[in-house]
């Protein structure tokens, strides 16, 4: 009974964790939110020379905002890891350019400073909104808001600090970022004319497919697919998706230690059974006794129908401390995730009083049943 409570108050904290951390990485990464991806393709030209180049641009950012019903908002990326100096301090950092709309589509919120702003965009001005991470290591704790630090060797302006998001679900560090006007980044950084992802936020979770139906079709009628029946150039994924897939991977250890507690609980129910039958069989005299002496039946079925539950209530309760120190084991060695509630708590101590009280019934009619002349012959 111990390690089959033990086993299910484990099972439940990890399926707590993993949902907590579903919506944990919902809101980390945006919620109703489309990563539209762009497609390398091979031009045209002679003698092999030819050129690979990206399919989406800044005039497909706008267009997926202003004509696909159903959208929030869309945040353009064209980005690269490059070097970061500041002094003697050096750093490799992913540099992101993008909009404003960035901020909110995927949830990336200054803790210090200001957010890049359209301005910003339009004048290709040299400003950036470090991680917490690149502060940390550039800046030692002092204060980066108005310092300038290099990026591939160009000065630009630090006006913002971004609060500190920690590992995305697939455990890709999310602090070592640094935000750069999408124009900045394409002209003085990157030397492109395209982008590498355009994030589309939907209205609601409902609208997500009819959103991702109206980009397809924008972009295939952009791109001129249609008349010539090429395939998509661009790849449309649901971000939402893409963190079920990895959720999935936990799936097998909860199986497993679902099964495993099932079939516990169930060998522990069949033991309760067994050793309330013995404990009938082996009692007779006392019963027959206490019948005799004017018990009454439902009396005798009371005291070994709550000896059955006493024995669930100890082993839930022991149950939940091997469990309890299970948890803090795997938190620690195995990196679990997970999320002890007290609804957890509460179902794990209803489940042995339901077997107690089933295993115990049975043997408790048996000997509320008894003859108590028989029973003192015995």
């Amino acid at each position: 009974m111990t390690v089959g409570i033990a086993a299910m108050f484990i099972l439940l904290s990890l399926a707590a964790g993993a949902e907590k951390a579903f919506e944990d990485a919902l809101s980390s990464m945006g919620r109703n939110l489309l990563a539209v991806g762009s497609v390398r393709k091979e031009s045209d030209a002679l003698r092999g020379q030819g050129r690979r180049y990206r399919t989406l641009t800044l005039d497909d950012w706008r267009a997926l905002s202003d004509e696909v019903e159903g959208v929030e908002r869309a945040a353009p990326i064209a980005m690269n890891n490059f070097e970061l100096r500041y002094g003697s301090d050096v750093s490799i950092a992913t540099v992101i350019g993008t909009t404003p709309e960035f901020r909110y589509s995927n949830v990336q919120h200054p803790s210090a400073g200001r957010f890049i702003d359209d301005e910003d965009v339009r004048n290709l001005s040299r400003v950036a909104v470090i991680g917490a991470q690149i502060a940390k290591e550039l800046f030692h704790g002092e204060q980066p808001i108005g310092e300038r630090v290099l990026i591939a060797g160009a000065p630009f302006e630090v006006i913002g600090v971004l609060q500190a998001k920690g590992a995305d679900v697939g455990g890709m560090p999310q602090d070592d970022k640094v935000l750069v006007p999408v124009t900045t980044a394409m002209r003085r950084l990157l030397n492109v004319d395209y982008v590498d992802r355009i994030f589309v936020q939907a209205q609601s979770r409902e609208l997500v497919g009819a959103v991702t139906r109206g980009v397809a079709e924008l972009l295939r009628q952009r791109h001129a697919l249609e008349i010539s029946n090429q395939p998509d150039d661009f790849t449309i994924r649901d971000q939402a998706q893409l963190v079920r897939t990895v959720r999935r991977s936990d799936e097998t250890m909860q199986r497993f230690l679902g099964g495993l507690s099932v079939l516990l609980l169930a060998l522990a129910c069949v033991g309760l059974l067994a050793v309330s039958l013995l404990s009938v069989r082996e009692r007779h005299a006392e019963i027959g006794l206490r019948l005799a002496v004017g018990a009454l039946p439902r009396q005798v079925m009371a005291q070994f129908l709550s000896e059955a539950v006493m024995i669930g209530v100890l082993g839930a309760l022991s149950g939940l401390f091997v469990g309890g120190i299970g948890i803090i084991l795997g938190q620690w060695l195995m990196g679990w995730q997970t999320e002890v509630t007290g609804m957890n708590a509460l179902y794990t101590m209803l489940i042995p009083l339901g077997l107690s009280l089933l295993a115990g019934a049975y043997p408790a009619l048996r000997a509320a049943r008894l003859d108590p002349i028989y029973a003192l012959r015995g």
